[in-house]
């Protein structure tokens, strides 16, 4: 699905940026190449960007 459709970038991008390192909204944003745009999907952005965090933190075995 569509986070941001005016730079056509995907869940799917998003969480692949997450596992590269990304861990911030403007991160992810520089990763993804993100140009200004209507903004609306700032808010959902943080939404994924956290759930891939997450995601990832539990797919990481402990030491």
């Amino acid at each position: 699905m569509y986070v941001c459709i005016c730079n056509a970038v995907s869940e799917g991008d998003i969480h692949d940026c997450v596992a590269a390192g990304a861990c911030t909204v403007r991160q992810v944003k520089n990763a993804c190449g993100w140009k200004p745009g209507c903004g609306s999907c700032t808010s959902r952005l943080a939404e994924v960007i956290g759930t891939a965090r997450l995601a990832s933190a539990l797919a990481t075995p402990a030491a």
